[in-house]
């Protein structure tokens, strides 16, 4: 096992002294929390109101009576829904009136990528010692980039007692967040919690005790070099698009390190991150045209790299991913989420030619890169044409054979089939939507070979992915109608040779029975007749095959039946 799985597993099998367990005065549990501080507990803020009175009791501390606690305004953000539904927010810190030994606290890690396994503790009904949970962090979601945790059984889903309560990354064995809340309704099968960098947003206080690198380079911060710029509207669209995850994974642009094109920059990449991003710069932005105001968690990271070995890199690059022992290129790519990285001054790092080749590697593996060069010239020329032409328009020969193969080859094949076999009455839809798609690959073939230039550009590359995507559910469609007719034209030859091989059997064994074999006969001959027609109909001619067969076995219901 190893060292950070020792770590996890550890963890998972005692009671960490932070956990806290939250109650109203007359003790009916609340909640849970975190101890961060030997003064503060780190909660959801559904769980408490500010100004009343609450009890903390510190389960893992055997023999320490409750706390009393109080929730201050400045460090209650409530739950808020925004016009499209989402959630965000619904995080408080409750203050202590003793404060408890700084050795029973823990401290809050950043954590990039919302993947992975996970534990929870909290306070189910009728538990109040409370229990451990196991869970997969799924995906972000949302603008305040709440994380979904799916149960690893559904009997661990997170119950209302779990709200407030420390998520155990399994990886790092680190607390890298809090659950908020359960899915409404009896069908719910997913919570959420708020990650270190979004309860940062909403209480900044809580930095002081919260560990792991920060996302993004304090040199790209906007305000970091004390001046403004004028937005570069069509730069600050691009960027946002990047963000979005719009267009090809790869974007390679130069930018100088000052002027309105530089201040854009930074302005995109601390409205992306989830930790600088707040109501005081989302204000001052909020005149800008929509299009060119990235989301937030639009990135995993963003560094200046003027300077760094790749070595350095890949370090920075495996802390923010929670990879502590192995922060080898290759082990990037075991990831189930891709990384978002924003890399500024690629021309300026100790070794740019060295750096390209990493880069090239991690897009292999599904990083997406916004790359900014300081100047142009050969590096940059190098990173668009190895990192964006040339593997773009590999993908546009791909999809162009791939159409060829649907139409020119699968759809041929499919037609060749249908000719000769009927389908099966449950595979008739499956063969229509086959025959709809192969149509429509025409016509998409059709425009592929004319379109324009500029529709294979890296900003239209989402014309390329959903072309793909269509062409790749075709193919499969069409292959397994194929296959489904490939079934029935083997069972037509499997019939046809036990027709054929029973006949001339039969026909020994009844030599002397003419009146049988003249009626077998004419079984046979409408078996073979059925089973020789094209297209053949199968189950008609199974069942006159079946008949002749029941005959010439003396099975039949009747020697006398007919056809």
């Amino acid at each position: 096992m190893t060292r950070t799985g020792e770590r996890a597993v550890t963890t998972r099998l005692r009671m960490p002294p932070w956990i806290a367990r939250i109650e109203e005065p007359d003790g009916r549990v609340l909640g849970a929390g975190v101890l961060l501080a030997p003064d503060r507990v780190l909660t959801a803020a559904h769980v408490v109101n500010p100004g009343l009175p609450y009890v903390v009791r510190f389960v893992g501390v055997p023999g320490v009576p409750g706390v009393p606690a109080t929730a201050g305004a400045d460090e209650h953000v409530p739950q808020r829904v925004d016009d499209f539904g989402d959630r965000s927010g619904d995080v408080a810190l409750l203050r202590l009136a003793e404060p408890m030994p700084a050795r029973h606290t823990t401290r809050l890690y950043r954590l990039a990528t919302p993947y992975g396994a996970v534990s929870m503790y909290g306070f189910p009904a009728g538990d109040d010692g409370g229990r451990w949970h196991g869970a997969t962090l799924v995906a972000a979601r949302g603008r305040d980039s709440q994380v979904q945790l799916r149960p690893q059984t559904p009997g661990e889903l997170a119950a209302p007692g779990f709200s407030g309560g420390g998520v155990v990354d399994h990886a790092t064995d680190e607390v890298i967040g809090i659950v908020l809340s359960v899915d409404d309704g009896p069908a719910s099968t997913f919570s959420y919690m708020s990650p270190t960098e979004t309860i940062l947003r909403h209480l900044p206080q809580v930095a002081a005790w919260t560990d792991g690198v920060e996302a993004v380079s304090a040199s790209l911060r906007t305000g970091a070099t004390g001046g403004t710029g004028e937005l570069d509207v069509p730069f600050a669209a691009e960027l946002a698009s990047w963000f979005r995850g719009e267009g090809w994974p790869v974007l390679v642009t130069v930018v100088p390190a000052h002027g309105d094109r530089a201040w854009t920059l930074k302005r995109a990449i601390t409205l992306a991150d989830r930790e600088l991003r707040n109501q005081d710069n989302t204000s001052a932005f909020s005149h800008d045209p929509p299009e060119t105001v990235p989301p937030v968690g639009g990135h995993d990271i963003a560094i200046d790299v003027a300077d760094l070995t790749v070595g350095q890199l890949l370090d920075r690059i495996a802390e923010r991913l929670g990879i502590r022992d192995d922060p080898r290129p290759e082990r990037l790519g075991a990831l189930r989420g891709s990384l978002a990285a924003v890399l500024v001054g690629v021309d300026q790092a100790a070794d740019p030619d060295a750096l390209l080749a990493l880069l090239d590697g991690l897009t292999r593996q599904r990083a997406r890169l916004l790359l900014v060069f300081r100047h142009p010239g050969q590096h940059a020329e190098r990173a668009a044409q190895a990192l964006v032409d040339r593997p773009l328009r590999d993908r546009w020969d791909m999809l162009d054979a791939e159409l060829h193969r649907i139409t020119e080859e699968l759809g041929p094949a499919l037609h060749e089939r249908r000719d000769r076999v009927l389908p099966d009455p449950g595979t008739r839809q499956l063969l229509d939507q086959a025959e709809a798609g192969l149509r429509r690959t025409r016509m998409l073939r059709a425009w592929t070979a004319h379109a324009p230039e500029q529709e294979r550009e890296s900003r239209r590359a989402e014309l390329l992915f959903t072309f793909e995507d269509a062409a790749e559910r075709r193919r499969r469609r069409l292959e397994q109608a194929i296959a489904a007719l490939d079934a029935r034209l083997r069972r037509r030859d499997e019939l046809l040779g036990r027709v054929k091989a029973e006949w001339p059997l039969f026909r020994e064994r009844a030599a002397d029975r003419g009146d049988q074999v003249m009626e077998a006969y004419e079984y046979y001959e409408f078996a073979l007749s059925l089973l020789h027609q094209i297209p053949c109909d199968v189950d008609e001619a199974e069942a006159a095959a079946g008949r002749f067969i029941a005959y010439c076995s003396g099975t039949a219901p009747g020697r006398k039946d007919t056809p």
